[in-house]
């Protein structure tokens, strides 16, 4: 079922819109049975999906479709942390609001918002890496790209400055890698002692 809705946005959005990339998208969905666990709401494991949704949304309405199907552009994403703040019930029509927080020369940092009648029931970070022939790009070529790509002035891309939430799942993530790093790099010379103490 949740092929049915990528089909939906790729037969009803115009592939060369230009809409400020900045600017928040909205995607529409009503919550149906099989979105359900046995709590009789949205399930956890179903929020991930729907913001891929919102996020080809959003891809689409800045034109970038064209691009990943034949410039051979693609979107990973790297971490995503979700928190929950009220439950969804059945049959609800829900509102994903997505935006572009914040980008480095690595990575894209986005927000998706649950929103029913107004009110936040869900909120995501989103980093995602951006690849193309088999190197990370940062965001401000990926939309240079889409300007050229539909024979638009090229412009100038200047990400705004982070937000504090932001900054602080930035700072959070690269002391996790740090860490990890730390960890790996004990392991190995641990390892190595370990083969220089074998007679």
């Amino acid at each position: 079922m949740m092929l049915l809705r990528f089909i939906f946005i790729f037969f009803r959005q115009k592939w060369n819109d230009n809409k400020d990339p900045l600017a928040l998208t909205t995607y529409n969905f009503r919550v149906m049975p099989w979105d359900m666990d046995l709590n009789l709401h949205l399930t956890n494991t179903r929020y991930p999906a729907l913001i891929d949704v919102g996020r080809v949304q959003w891809f689409a309405e800045i034109g970038l479709l064209p691009l990943i199907m034949s410039n051979g552009w693609r979107t990973v994403v790297a971490s995503q942390t979700v928190t929950f703040v009220r439950e969804i019930k059945p049959f609800t029509k829900v509102d994903i609001e997505s935006r572009v927080l914040y980008w480095d020369r690595k990575y894209l940092y986005s927000e998706h918002r649950f929103l029913v009648e107004g009110k936040l029931h869900c909120k995501a970070l989103g980093r995602i890496a951006l690849v193309r022939g088999g190197r990370v790009r940062s965001f401000s070529s990926l939309l240079q790209s889409i300007d050229k790509y539909h024979g638009r002035e090229v412009q100038e891309y200047i990400a705004p400055d982070p937000t504090p939430e932001i900054q602080a799942k930035i700072d959070l993530l690269n002391l996790k890698r740090d860490v990890e790093l730390a960890r790996a790099k004990a392991e190995a010379e641990k390892e190595s002692e370990n083969d220089t103490a074998i007679p």
